[in-house]
């Protein structure tokens, strides 16, 4: 009898992750085939998402584009590599999805709100495999400690990169005709 670990023994295929997850009680989320729990948010960390998600969805009624919340995922396909499912804590999406819908293929906007167990991730394993997807214009990561922004945005084949630090700053985003000031995103943080 072997112990060695073989890929069938760790290994989850789409498929299985979305039918396990329809019916979860926590969210997971999938990494080429690996699933990992998500961790629990603060209540800093849920004002900002909320924040952002009431900003931009009064900015966005009666229009294409729709923001959603943390519970419909990101699929990002990379031919050759693997599948991930993410749940960004908000993100914008223009395809005009369907009700039935519980994951968005083509996002134009992706927001993270730092943590310490997120950061590692949405600094790096995120930021590569969000600027993969063909349609995502803009990808924001907030610090949630204090009035903090990093904006990645293509530009082209290219990505720059953009940091807001003040209070009183203004987040731009004319890829879907919105604007988000600091002072918004942090409202009721502590935060000024």
């Amino acid at each position: 009898m072997s112990t060695t670990l073989q890929k069938a023994d760790y290994y989850t295929t789409p498929e299985e992750y979305l039918a396990a997850e329809r019916v979860s009680d926590a969210k997971h989320e999938y990494v080429a085939g690996r699933v990992y729990a998500m961790a629990g948010a603060s209540i800093g960390h849920e004002r900002i998402c909320a924040n952002i998600v009431r900003a931009l969805g009064n900015q966005l009624s009666g229009k294409r584009c729709e923001v959603f919340a943390s519970n419909i995922r990101v699929h990002i396909r990379l031919p050759g590599i693997s599948e991930f499912y993410y749940y960004p804590d908000a993100m914008v999406e223009c395809s005009g999805l369907p009700n039935g819908a519980n994951y968005a293929e083509h996002p134009v906007v992706i927001f993270e709100v730092l943590s310490p167990e997120t950061e590692r991730v949405d600094m790096g394993e995120k930021l590569a495999h969000y600027r993969s997807i063909p349609s995502l214009r803009v990808y924001v990561i907030v610090n949630q400690y204090n009035p903090a922004v990093t904006i990645y945005r293509r530009h082209d084949d290219q990505w720059e990169m953009e940091f807001l630090g003040r209070f009183d700053a203004m987040l731009d985003l004319p890829e879907i005709d919105c604007q988000l000031p600091l002072s918004a995103i942090y409202d009721r943080t502590g935060y000024s």
